[in-house]
């Protein structure tokens, strides 16, 4: 009897055992269908919580950990997210939704060499798997890696030819590579597949205003805008294009917009005080560009427009301490080297203005700009052995630039070459036959090598053209220069 008590005793002790593993199990599945529910509608905390308490019951397979890292990641906890995906993988390893979710956890974190190995291994998994190509082309993007990821977008497209995202996204990268015809070509597929791409229209006028289609660029922005009217860059980029045109109250008026839409966008008051400068509001002007300061000490571009500003209107000691502010945050930016040399220059400092300029070529060795400078500064110190060499450099860099001949002419006859000067006064006449300039100082050296009659008709000549014709290096540089300051101001 004891014994048979006993065997009674167990086998209630099963079954009971047996019931509540019946009643944990069923309450595990109402758990996970009510958080899969809870899931679909965005409510991804009590998702979470659901998925949680399944988990605690005891449900461990790699779909359960999945979804709640899935939950995770909507609710912005990456970390927690890798967690549950590296779960996944470590119960299931053939699943490469988890790699790749997890790479994207990984990339959301900006740690983009892990997320490329997970891409990498879903790839491996599955090799058409046109989402984990997409995904590592985005990586390798914020890598700098454009190249690959130029070619990860292409697989993508290959496998996938209806995904507007993989256009829209391989089209930014070919932008960024400086091949903008290319890129609208691909914001061009992205848009067919789904007209209401806004993302789509502003990179295309992005890329169309690179192109200089300036009225095409304003087309598309405001076709973005129409589609999201509290679209702020694509307000400010539609004012790039109005100053492009030279349409500076349009310009004005869509920054205003943008900055009421975004009042902290650093961009949007640098270059609606440029548009000011360009309107020769100079208060407002400085008003903008110290705002974008103010809000970004480590702004470069701004310092180098209000330096600009000052250097403008004379205000040289407050031009070279913005541009020397600029050169601190980005050291190797030859121009602003160039345009501090130019306040140094204005200051009488030539050695100052000299060493800047040699600094601006060792940096960019096609600077134009600084070359003449440097040569005419070497020519006004009496060095005319290096202002020679240097605008020798310049003639063959720009071998239809009268101005670089006449500048090497002026520099061979201070050094009293006179014959050679003659020569390259002459290449510069045949380029330009209105250069006053380079008339009046063939005839000088004519008159040193005696030909008195050629001195005479270039005289004549000289004297029958406009004295403000082509005026000599410095400040044919100036206009360069404020060309190349313009692009700078306006470039996104």
């Amino acid at each position: 009897m004891t014994v048979k008590g006993r065997a009674g005793f167990f086998l209630a002790v099963i079954l009971i055992i047996s019931g509540q593993g019946l009643a944990l199990e069923r309450k595990a599945e109402d758990y996970v269908d009510n958080a899969k529910l809870a899931q679909r509608s965005g409510d991804h905390k009590t998702a979470v919580d659901l998925f949680t308490k399944a988990i605690r019951v005891g449900l461990t397979d790699a779909d359960l950990y999945f979804r709640r890292g899935l939950s995770y990641e909507k609710l912005g906890d990456n970390l927690q997210a890798i967690n549950d995906y590296t779960r996944a993988i470590q119960i299931d390893s053939r699943l490469e939704t988890s790699f790749n979710n997890r790479g994207s956890a990984y990339y959301r974190l900006g740690d983009f060499g892990k997320a490329i190995e997970d891409y990498t291994r879903a790839i491996e998994l599955n090799p058409s798997y046109a989402l984990a190509y997409y995904n590592r082309g985005n990586a390798y993007y914020g890598k700098g890696d454009l190249g690959r990821a130029i070619e990860d977008f292409t697989r993508a497209i290959e496998i996938n030819p209806t995904d507007p995202d993989a256009y829209n996204n391989r089209g930014w990268a070919l932008l960024q590579e400086r091949q903008a015809e290319k890129s609208i070509e691909d914001f061009d597929r992205a848009i067919l597949l789904n007209p209401q791409y806004t993302i789509a229209y502003y990179n295309r006028g992005n890329a169309r205003l690179k192109t200089g289609d300036n009225d095409g660029s304003i087309n598309d922005l405001s076709k973005a805008i129409e589609l999201n009217p509290k679209y702020a860059l694509a307000y400010f980029q539609r004012g790039n294009a109005y100053v492009k045109k030279d349409e500076l109250d349009r310009a004005i008026n869509d920054y205003n917009r943008g900055v009421l839409i975004n009042p902290t966008h650093t961009d949007l008051y640098n270059n609606r005080g440029w548009a000011y400068f360009k309107k020769g509001n100079i208060a407002q002007a400085l008003r903008d560009v110290s705002k974008a300061i103010s809000l970004n000490p480590d702004f470069t571009r701004a310092y180098i427009n209000r330096g600009w500003i000052y250097k403008s209107h004379r205000d040289c000691p407050k031009a070279i301490q913005d541009f020397s502010r600029a050169l601190q945050l980005e050291e190797t930016n030859a121009y602003v080297y160039s345009f501090r040399a130019a306040c140094y220059d204005q200051q009488g400092r030539r050695d100052l203005a000299m060493r800047d300029l040699e600094r601006a070529i060792e940096l960019d060795t096609e600077d134009s700009d600084a070359l003449t400078h440097l040569g005419i500064l070497k020519e006004q110190v009496g060095d005319y052995e290096a202002a020679i060499t240097l605008f020798m450099q310049l003639v063959g860099q720009k071998p239809q630039d009268p101005v670089s001949y006449f500048n090497l002419g002026v520099a061979l006859g201070k050094k009293g070459l006179f014959a050679s000067a003659i020569k390259q006064f002459t290449k510069s006449i045949e380029l330009e036959p209105k250069f006053r300039e380079a008339y009046l100082k063939r005839a000088i050296a004519l008159e040193f090598v005696g030909d008195s009659k050629r001195a005479r008709a270039d005289f004549t000549k000289a004297l029958s053209l406009p004295d403000d014709t082509n005026a000599q290096g410095p400040k044919r540089t100036e206009a360069s220069t404020v060309t190349r300051v313009k692009e700078m101001m306006t470039a996104r």
